[in-house]
Parts: C-alpha cells; structure tokens; sequence
C-alpha cells in the first residue's frame, strides 16, 4: 500500500473515532478493549479487513463484559442485546471465525468467483464499519452501572 493510502486510512479511522464522542471525565475503558484497538488501527491503515472486523468485535466484547456487565459467562449474542450494529459485528465476525457449508448466505464474499483479492478488497466497507461500531460502542459503554 502506498503512503498516501495509509495517510488517508488513518484519517478515516481517526475520523470515525471523533465521530464517536469526546472522552468525558471519570469514563472508565476496558484494558483490553484499548490494547486491542491499537491493532485494529494498525489493521486498518494496513488494509487487513478481516484482522479488523475481527479485532473490533472483540474489543466490544471486552468492553461490555469487563465494564458494562462483568459478565464473563453469557454468550456474546446474549451480551451484545438488541443493538442491530452489535449483532451485525458478531454475525460478521462469526462468519469468518467459523467457516460453513458451501451455498449457506454470506456477509463476507462480496465478489462471485473464486478471486480471493478481489473479495478481500471488497470487504473494506465492513471493515469501516466494524470500527464505527466499536467505537460507538466502546465510548457508550464507558461507565460502570449504577449499583
């Protein structure tokens, strides 16, 4: 990839981290969830659409079972509740984690035909979005419940 690729890559992840919402005094953020999104980052300027959809789904997960719930038992489908975004990301992401029968519908082979470059470049709009809703996701579940 080119430089200026990259470049414009970092603005859009940086771009999609803004839209989010600013950090606000006394957020608490999962350890995990931060030490991943620093991959997911690299990932992303990178051009590694898979590794992101991937990694973000998990730092949501880290987030939301160590400060949302510290629930670390419940199913990610049970944990990531109604929100449609959450539940594209695990589909998404259980999709590439788990391979299925040939012919069953798929949210990752975007390109007919066996062109495997072609269909990883086709994924970048997932990718985008999987760090859209991590982020969304990590900035709102910020704060411990009330007890």
């Amino acid at each position: 990839e080119t430089l200026d690729v990259q470049s414009e890559r970092q603005r859009r992840f940086s771009l999609a981290a803004k839209a989010a919402g600013p950090v606000r005094q006394g957020q608490i953020f999962s350890s995990h969830a931060l030490l991943i999104e620093i991959d997911v980052r690299r990932a992303y300027c990178a051009g590694a659409w898979i590794s992101v959809i991937v990694l973000a789904c998990t730092a949501v997960e880290a987030q939301a079972r160590q400060v949302a719930t510290q629930d670390y038992s419940v199913r990610m489908q049970v944990l990531f509740g109604e929100d449609p975004d959450l539940q594209w990301l695990r589909a998404i992401r259980n999709e590439i984690i788990h391979a299925a029968e040939p012919g069953t519908p798929s949210l990752i082979w975007k390109v007919d035909g066996a062109d495997i470059g072609e269909n990883h470049a086709a994924l970048e709009p997932e990718a985008t979005r999987a760090v859209e809703v991590m982020f969304k996701s990590v900035y709102r579940q910020s704060r411990r419940p009330s007890v």
